[in-house]
Parts: C-alpha cells; sequence; structure tokens
C-alpha cells in the first residue's frame, strides 16, 4: 500500500449470494444493525450497489435505495458508503463514487443524493 504504486481496485455487484459480506461490512463499519428492507433496497438498486475489493479482498461497499417519484425519473439516494479503516486513503470510496456518476448517467437518473 506504498506510495506511486498501483492499487487493485475492483467493484462488484451484491447479489443474494454475495450480500453476507455486506453485512459483515455493515457490521465492522457502522454502529447500527440494518433491517431486512435495508438489504432488500440495497438488492433492488441493482448496479448501484458495490462491494468494493483490495487486492481480491472485501474492503468497502456502496448501498443506495431507489426511489420512484411523480414526473421525476429515479431518484438514487446513497444509503451507506463505507471503507475499513486500514485501506482508507487509497480512493477506494472515491472509485465507487465515480461509479456511481457514470451510472447515473447512463439510466438517465435526474437526482443523485
Amino acid at each position: 500500500m506504498g506510495a506511486g504504486r498501483e492499487v487493485a481496485i475492483s467493484l462488484d455487484g451484491v447479489r443474494d449470494k454475495n450480500v453476507m459480506q455486506l453485512k459483515k461490512l455493515n457490521t465492522a463499519l457502522f454502529p447500527v444493525r440494518y433491517n431486512d428492507k435495508y438489504y432488500a433496497d440495497a438488492l433492488a438498486s441493482g448496479e448501484f450497489t458495490k462491494l468494493a475489493y483490495y487486492s481480491d479482498i472485501y474492503v468497502g461497499l456502496i448501498a443506495c435505495r431507489l426511489q420512484k417519484k411523480e414526473g421525476v425519473a429515479i431518484r438514487v439516494c446513497i444509503m451507506t458508503l463505507g471503507v475499513l479503516a486500514p485501506y482508507r486513503g487509497l480512493g477506494i470510496a472515491k472509485h465507487t463514487g465515480n461509479l456511481l456518476a457514470c451510472s447515473d448517467k447512463q439510466r438517465r437518473c435526474h437526482q443523485l443524493l
């Protein structure tokens, strides 16, 4: 993790088969216990909820919820965004945010919250 080295960051969508990784990261990162609706919303957001990996180790997440409002296409609400302490400062959260902005443009979401 030294300066000047290429950081191997990859992102993967959250699905039924890896939602436990999301739950474990939430437990490690946040002092809140999330209910089943949180995880259902995260899964339903599709490409807007991701796990972040550093050298094949899951170290961060971004979890979103989609809101459909009358007269507005889709609102994307960030519910949680976090990176484990030893991996902060490597640009992992920025990487997930950049992906979210790209997905937003492709889906023509009117608001990103």
